[in-house]
């Protein structure tokens, strides 16, 4: 009776955590869709930022309207009942499948330690994942940018303004990125109400890329002293395009020095074997025969 009680409360436990954790992440969406339909968004609660990176938090909530994980991310970095229920349901996995296959015997002492152990992953493994998540991001976007440039730049070569392509883009850009399309869409919005360089300057401060300001940067400069636009973005792409073909090369070289450990381990190790087996092997029959 003891062991199918030790059984049934870990999966009560996992079932009541999981409903509730579900429930939460499935109510805040229903009040984002609501907020934002009654052109409300700042009506949500503050709540403290536990992010490392602070630069990427405008970026986060571009693209957490993009990814379902993201999202869930973010929000569980924000609610610490969150982080409870989690914590409930890590500890009862853990227990059932103590419980099921019997690995440790388990103790107040061990209890203890896991309990912390489960504590130090609920806060700080969700984090890693959040920052994670978003660089990868941020680099997808600085490797499609230049796509982007070029059709931006035949756009403006067919004589359609920067705001027109911007809009256009918005809407054509999805297939190859959602974010970028999520954050020319965000500039569109500015554009109406505020003009075409608040809008640049949007984009420069929301996504901390490299790619991205140099691209900011070169269409302010043609608005502001009359370049030709077309050719600085033809320029700019192709600068974008060298520029990681310069960090692709780097990475293959890197290659040769971090497979210089396991080379020697690899094949080191067998031709020491296959050297000193002979002298090992004579050595200990010499010493069998002696004794």
């Amino acid at each position: 009776m003891t062991s199918l009680l030790n059984i049934l409360i870990p999966i009560i436990l996992i079932y009541i955590g999981c409903k509730e954790l579900i429930g939460s992440y499935l109510l805040s969406k229903r009040k984002q869709k609501i907020s934002l339909l009654l052109n409300n968004e700042n009506q949500e609660k503050k709540a403290p930022k536990k992010h490392v990176n602070q630069k990427n938090v405008a970026f986060e909530k571009i693209a957490a309207k993009n990814s379902v994980s993201l999202s869930f991310l973010r929000q569980f970095q924000e609610q610490n009942s969150w982080k409870i229920y989690a914590v409930i349901i890590v500890f009862s996995l853990f227990y059932l499948v103590n419980q099921i296959f019997s690995f440790i015997e388990l103790d107040s002492s061990i209890l203890t330690i896991a309990i912390f152990i489960i504590i130090v992953m609920v806060i700080f493994i969700p984090d890693r994942l959040l920052k994670r998540q978003t660089e990868r991001r941020i680099r997808r976007i600085s490797q499609d940018l230049p796509l982007v440039i070029d059709m931006m730049a035949i756009m403006v070569k067919s004589g359609m303004t920067v705001e027109n392509g911007f809009r256009y883009l918005s809407t054509r850009v999805k297939p190859i990125n959602k974010d970028v399309a999520a954050i020319l869409e965000r500039a569109c919005l500015m554009m109406d109400v505020n003009g075409i360089e608040l809008s640049i300057d949007l984009i420069q401060r929301e996504v901390p890329s490299k790619e991205v300001r140099m691209f900011c940067v070169t269409l302010k400069r043609s608005i502001s002293y009359g370049n030709s636009i077309y050719d600085a973005l033809l320029d700019l792409s192709a600068e974008m395009r060298e520029m990681q073909k310069l960090s692709i090369d780097e990475k293959i070289a890197a290659i040769a020095a971090k497979m210089t450990l396991p080379m020697m381990i690899l094949f080191l190790a067998p031709c020491l074997v296959i050297v000193a087996g002979p002298v090992v092997m004579n050595i200990i029959t010499v010493l069998s025969d002696r004794m």
